[in-house]
């Protein structure tokens, strides 16, 4: 894993990607016990072409073929044999959650990775069976702020739907 941030690293030394933050579980499991996943999300700051509509991932993978990256595995490219999904940033919530990124050293290796309360408030806004369960992984952390969760959640909207989903996760009382 610790190769694959010194990758990341090298994308931004070299300006393919502007700023980038780990995040799902992979990210999760940084916070707490490692939590199982099948590939690592990075969310990104990606420039869009002069002249295009849309955001391309294009310059990662060029950039990466000429380090030795070429292979996929499902929808992630394989870097040092972990799959990697690149998912540029679409949301104010996810530009925030990259924006405010812990920037950690792990073994002499530099690794960016999103806050518990981001991932947390970005599982609460994808709403996935996993999310859900995630979210409640999340906020059991003993390093989990629940202030600064909740100044994202109203900040993004969703302290409105909080209520209902603290009650039906278990995390408040009726």
């Amino acid at each position: 894993m610790q190769k694959v941030c010194d990758v990341l690293e090298k994308l931004l030394a070299c300006g393919v990607i502007q700023k980038y933050a780990i995040g799902g579980a992979t990210a999760a499991g940084f916070h707490g016990e490692p939590l199982a996943t099948r590939d690592i999300d990075v969310f990104c700051y990606l420039d869009v072409p002069d002249g295009a509509f849309l955001v391309t991932l294009d310059p990662i993978f060029k950039k990466l073929a000429e380090f030795g990256y070429t292979n996929f595995d499902e929808e992630g490219i394989l870097i040092h044999g972990f799959p990697v999904q690149f998912l540029p940033v679409s949301t104010p919530l996810e530009k925030e959650a990259v924006e405010h990124a812990m920037v950690l050293t792990w073994e002499e290796h530099t690794i960016r990775v999103m806050s518990p309360e981001y991932l947390a408030a970005i599982a609460m806004a994808v709403g996935r069976p996993k999310d859900r369960a995630r979210l409640v992984y999340l906020i059991s952390l003993q390093n989990f702020n629940n202030g600064k969760f909740t100044e994202i959640i109203q900040l993004h909207g969703l302290s409105e739907i909080w209520p209902a989903w603290a009650k039906g996760l278990g995390l408040l009382e009726s």
